[in-house]
């Protein structure tokens, strides 16, 4: 049996903390990075040495080289990779154990076999996994020879068909085509994702599931040759092919699918000496015709080499750690006869992020005012961010996962629905409203979403928070007034630019024909406001009065940027109101301009598509911009004329930034 003393995390927020929780439970000392002026506070008490670097940013935590002179100089005698970054990375398994390191997580070359995704479907077919029809690896040449062995498929399988990253997943470079005169743009937009996420263009073509389920199998194996499935995850519910909600059991599945599932992700993962924790994942085709058949065919899609971030939902219904069983592994230890492989209950996991969803979900990096996290039954927090923080473009924007687990999967939707109206995360924008829309929806409460649930949804999700919103925007900015009368004196306000953060700024107070009633009782309206010396931020939570009783909201307020902010956000739904001092509302800087193209997120500039004297139609595509690893189109609001072009391909823009002037054609 091997020792671990001390282990190094390499990488960063929610997930180095969960990796640390892990560790410090066995008595292993913990080594993370930091930067700024002090270790985040969420990291406190569970890291035994923290290194300071200058800037934390992706370039540092996929420097192989880099992490593990991190780990030697940290004294430590393992590395955990956590997820994403240098995780599934089998050339920094293979540097950790050349160092003498600990590898926390499969060996290098189960790693190798499973990487590419073009390999993977050639494993899992030698070993009867079910597959969809494809090409593993598309052959990209500059004679355009591919689009023959594209056209070729096409032929033979017909439309969609879709593309993506052989190295990498989550969606980047992913591309659905449904007719031929989308092939070549699709397959150079996919190849240039896929290159700037994963540093390989290699693309994949399959035929397109329509109606799929995404279902997920969690593995776990040891260096003794055991490897067993403890159970599966439905993660469906996606947005830009990327899950926010994850569920286990995945509802819906017979006894014979879970089953047979299951059994073919343990062949797939024992044929590559699988060791530590991993997923194969599925899709399952929901199509309404094979779901009247009573069928429930499923096809390989890939496997995960690694933790996932959906793993505690599995955790929580069979009441295991998985992490912790990562370290005892790699220390050597068995798995056979010890675990628990009978699942109770229902878990349900939300990610929450800084992003836009009337914006197609695009980022929204900005202050986090504060974060006071709901405590309730049956709720567990994975959490990236400190009470008062900030959300900056260099990473992807999830902030924390919310996990709820109940007998039933209606009460732990019920759950879920508690804590997010319960919970403090004063941001200009999140996707938590979004979130909300979803746990309210029929489709997702009496059905089983397939991945187009969001796509086929959108304006009725959209609709019922517009509803919410509309109902409360009064009495929010009613309650924010007596907010700040009982608990503020009027500060001397100068805000400026802060106020173009957020689509729902309240210049002043909404005039009310009734008077709100607010019980300023401390016991009543707020549990004791908790406060943050460091900003004089204040949170909470209260009760106002309305009709025949209460209702209940959660606040917070402070200085910001030279500003004063108040946010306040009812049945989940938030409202800010961005003060400044009378001078200055004239000279503020409000919304764009409908005769301007701004940048809807800070990035860089990928490509300029317009140039002075354009014509241009309404929605064309004016230019693409590339944010947190994905690319973004900006599109013509109206039919115009291009004035001016102020930006070029590879330069950085910030928010709102100004990109081209046009000339509305009359």
């Amino acid at each position: 049996m091997k020792k671990i003393r001390r282990v190094f995390i390499a990488n960063r927020g929610e997930i180095a903390r969960r990796i640390a929780i892990g560790a410090r439970s066995l008595g292993i000392e913990v080594a993370v990075l930091y930067s700024g002026e002090a270790p985040p506070a969420f990291l406190e008490g569970l890291v035994h040495h923290f290194i300071k670097v200058e800037e934390e940013n992706p370039a540092l935590y996929l420097n192989a080289d880099l992490m593990v002179q991190f780990a030697v100089q940290a004294s430590c005698d393992a590395v955990h990779p956590g997820f994403g970054f240098l995780s599934e990375n089998a050339s920094f398994a293979a540097a950790v154990e050349s160092a003498g390191l600990i590898w926390i997580g499969p060996s290098p070359a189960s790693i190798r076999s499973m990487a590419s995704k073009a390999a993977a479907r050639e494993i899992a077919q030698k070993h009867q996994v079910p597959t969809v029809p494809g090409i593993e690896r598309l052959p990209i040449t500059d004679d355009g020879a591919h689009l023959k062995v594209v056209k070729a498929f096409v032929r033979e399988h017909g439309f969609p068909v879709l593309l993506k990253a052989a190295m990498g997943g989550g969606g980047k470079g992913m591309r659905v085509v449904r007719q031929e005169s989308e092939l070549e743009e699709a397959i150079r937009r996919a190849q240039s994702e896929a290159l700037n996420a994963f540093g390989d263009a290699a693309l994949i073509l399959e035929r397109y599931v329509e109606f799929p389920r995404h279902v997920e199998v969690q593995i776990l194996g040891d260096s003794h040759g055991h490897v067993y499935a403890l159970g599966d995850r439905d993660c469906s519910v996606q947005r830009r092919h990327q899950k926010i909600i994850e569920e286990a059991p995945a509802p819906g599945l017979t006894d014979d699918t879970r089953r047979c599932m299951q059994e073919a992700a343990v062949r797939l993962a024992q044929s590559v000496q699988y060791c530590s924790a991993g997923t194969v994942e599925f899709l399952v085709d929901w199509s309404p015709a094979v779901r009247a058949s009573g069928q429930q065919p499923f096809f390989f899609l890939e496997m995960n080499t690694r933790l996932q971030v959906e793993h505690p939902v599995t955790e929580q219904i069979f009441n295991e750690d998985l992490v912790v069983w990562q370290f005892r592994i790699a220390a050597g230890e068995s798995i056979e006869g010890r675990l628990n492989l009978h699942a109770q209950g229902h878990s349900i996991e939300l990610r929450l992020y800084a992003e836009d969803a009337a914006q197609r979900f695009l980022p929204a990096p900005g202050p986090v005012f504060g974060f006071l996290p709901a405590q309730l039954p049956g709720i567990r927090w994975e959490m990236g961010i400190d009470s008062l923080d900030e959300i900056t473009t260099r990473f992807d924007p999830m902030i924390a996962k919310l996990v709820a687990t109940g007998a039933t999967r209606s009460q732990a939707i019920e759950r879920l629905i508690q804590a997010l109206q319960q919970t403090v995360l004063a941001l200009p924008i999140s996707n938590i409203p979004f979130l909300l829309s979803i746990l309210h929806h029929p489709r997702f409460t009496g059905d089983q979403p397939t991945t187009r649930f969001i796509e086929e949804q959108l304006d009725s999700l959209h609709a019922w928070i517009q509803t919410l919103r509309d109902r409360w925007e009064t009495q929010a900015a009613s309650a924010m007034q007596q907010i700040a009368t009982t608990f503020s004196p009027a500060p001397s306000l100068a805000l400026g630019p802060l106020a173009t953060l957020t689509q729902h700024v309240f210049q002043k107070p909404t005039e009310r024909k009734t008077p709100l009633e607010l019980h300023v009782s401390e016991s009543v309206l707020l549990t004791l406001p908790q406060r943050f010396p460091r900003r004089r931020s204040q949170v909470g939570r209260g009760l106002f009065r309305e009709g025949g009783g209460w209702q209940s909201f959660t606040y917070c307020q402070g200085p910001w940027n030279g500003g004063y902010v108040r946010w306040i956000a009812i049945e989940g739904q938030p409202f800010i109101r961005l003060e400044q001092a009378e001078d200055d509302l004239a000279s503020a800087h409000g919304p764009s301009s409908s005769h301007q193209v701004n940048a809807p997120v800070p990035g860089k500039v990928v490509k300029v598509l317009i140039k002075a004297g354009d014509e241009v139609e309404e929605r064309q595509v004016v230019l693409i911009l590339e944010s947190m690893k994905m690319e973004f189109e900006v599109q013509a609001v109206r039919r115009g004329r291009i004035l001016s072009v102020l930006v070029e391909a590879g330069q950085q823009v910030q928010a709102d930034e100004l990109l081209a002037q046009w000339h509305q054609e009359t």
